[in-house]
């Protein structure tokens, strides 16, 4: 699957760079075998192994044997940990992925990603959410959205679920909108360049 390039220059490769990510963000908290990362990641066992083992041995992973299984998690215990998880989010997390799959889409005015990503991405330890929601506020095309959506649960291999409303529902919210208007969001940077 092809990769966008890394936002920031950190890591020494990029297959380091999704293993990271994937564990720091996407399996949080939960053990994962190594076939299991390389299949979600798209990057083959024999790197998997390779680059666990540099993170282990910079104390940013962690790994344990159960019977032939390696199974490899975030290293929470890191001096480390709080602040690379910060910048793994903000670099590689859902607000990057999505905010770049829907700047070029025609007739989106704004968009936010809201509910338990909204509130990780805030401070609150709400663990590893399960799936994003995302809100698009606009006229844009239906479809194109949905592709946006599908092609971002392909590389967080999480559902995403996007929530498309006008200018005029967000101005004067009722129901579930006015829900999301008045809880915790972050919006996405749609300008290009910035």
């Amino acid at each position: 699957m092809p990769r966008r390039s890394s936002p920031i220059p950190l890591f020494r490769t990029a297959a380091q760079e999704r293993v990271l990510s994937h564990l720091y963000l996407t399996a949080r908290g939960r053990p994962e075998s190594l076939s299991s990362i390389a299949k979600r990641v798209g990057v083959p066992l024999s790197t998997v192994q390779r680059e666990v083992q540099q993170l282990e041995q910079g104390g940013l992973v962690a790994s344990e044997r159960v019977g032939n299984t390696r199974l490899a998690y975030a290293n929470e215990d890191s001096p480390y940990f709080e602040e690379l998880e910060s910048i793994v989010l903000k670099a590689f997390g859902p607000t990057t992925l999505l905010a770049q799959l829907l700047r070029d889409i025609p007739g989106i005015e704004k968009a936010h990603i809201y509910g338990s990503w909204a509130r990780r991405y805030l401070g609150e330890d709400v663990g590893s959410p399960r799936d994003v929601d995302v809100l698009v506020i606009g006229d844009p095309d239906t479809n194109s959205v949905y592709a946006a959506a599908r092609r971002a649960e392909r590389e967080l291999n999480m559902e995403v679920n996007p929530l498309i409303i006008s200018r005029t529902e967000w101005a004067n919210p009722r129901g579930v909108i006015k829900r999301i208007k008045s809880g915790p969001r972050v919006a996405l940077e749609l300008a290009s360049g910035g």
